[in-house]
């Protein structure tokens, strides 16, 4: 495994061969996602740095190595939160992308992908492309749920939402068969 800053270097440089390096985020995803026989692995952690959050807005920009959790402790005391969160909150950003990962809202949120902004994405020959919907379009789409294939993240801008608060609440409804839970459940999510 080599730093970002290393691998950022040598792809810069021209030194890297072609699909040499895949990023590795904080290696929760399932399946041992992070395997890369013909070259190296990148560490993205050390990429870790909030770099812009509008409060108003709700969107952030970080580094593909900083952590939902790092992502949570910023926004949440300005009312915001992440749409998508996986079973932990332990993922990179660029990690939660790479992945496309969903949550327990899936039904009504959609995937992570679904609230990407843009983000950098440097390519084998070491250029940095912007990525959003609007520029770099295909690179944009094939990034998000691309398993790091296309390049490295670098940073990444997201859409938040707004919540009222972080407090759960939690409502039991017993119910009598598969047919009154899907009736409940139909009725839930309107």
């Amino acid at each position: 495994m080599i730093p970002a800053d290393d691998a950022v270097a040598l792809l810069k440089s021209g030194k890297a061969t072609r699909n040499a390096l895949l990023a590795y985020g904080n290696g929760r995803s399932y399946g041992d996602s992070c395997q890369n026989g013909a070259g190296m692995i990148v560490d993205m952690r050390p990429l870790n740095r909030i770099r812009a959050f509008n409060a108003e807005t709700g969107v952030i920009e970080a580094e593909a190595g900083v952590l939902l959790c790092d992502i949570i402790a910023h926004a949440a005391p300005y009312g915001f939160f992440p749409a998508v969160v996986p079973g932990t909150q332990f993922v990179t950003l660029g990690g939660a992308i790479a992945n496309d990962v969903h949550g327990k809202n899936h039904h009504r949120r959609g995937t992570f992908g679904c609230h990407v902004e843009s983000f950098m994405l440097l390519r084998s020959d070491g250029q940095a492309h912007y990525c959003s919907a609007t520029e770099n379009e295909r690179q944009f789409a094939a990034t998000i749920g691309g398993m790091g294939l296309t390049g490295l993240i670098l940073s990444a801008s997201i859409r938040l939402m707004r919540v009222p608060s972080l407090d759960i609440v939690e409502k039991v409804t017993p119910f009598r068969g598969l047919g009154e839970f899907f009736e409940l459940a139909e009725a839930a999510d309107q």
